[in-house]
């Protein structure tokens, strides 16, 4: 993040044997004063989803749960969802990730 916090979103559970994909955010402040903060869930469930950081946002789109896409606004402090959607006719999860 801009801050310097660490993001981690998203996920999968097997706690009760649910198997839940998640839409939880949280971030990590490195440092003297280490500890996790609460973000705003996300829109929509995923997992392995295509992730990036630009101008004090984080994009996320597509994962096994979801072809949705949204960004985080970091000044704002909440999630967006964004107009597109990733193309249906292919199951896009398992995807990398960039920090720039």
């Amino acid at each position: 993040m801009s801050d310097g916090r660490f993001a981690v979103l998203g996920g999968h559970t097997n706690q009760g044997g649910d198997g839940s994909v998640l839409p939880s955010c949280e971030a990590l402040k490195v440092g003297e004063d280490e500890h996790w903060t609460l973000l705003p869930a996300m829109h929509h469930e995923r997992m392995d989803f295509a992730c990036a950081a630009v101008a004090r946002c984080i994009i996320v789109a597509g994962g096994y749960g979801t072809p949705k896409s949204e960004v985080y606004d970091e000044v704002r402090g909440q999630w967006l969802q964004l107009p597109y959607n990733c193309p249906d006719d292919v199951r896009l999860y398992d995807m990398g990730s960039a920090l720039m």
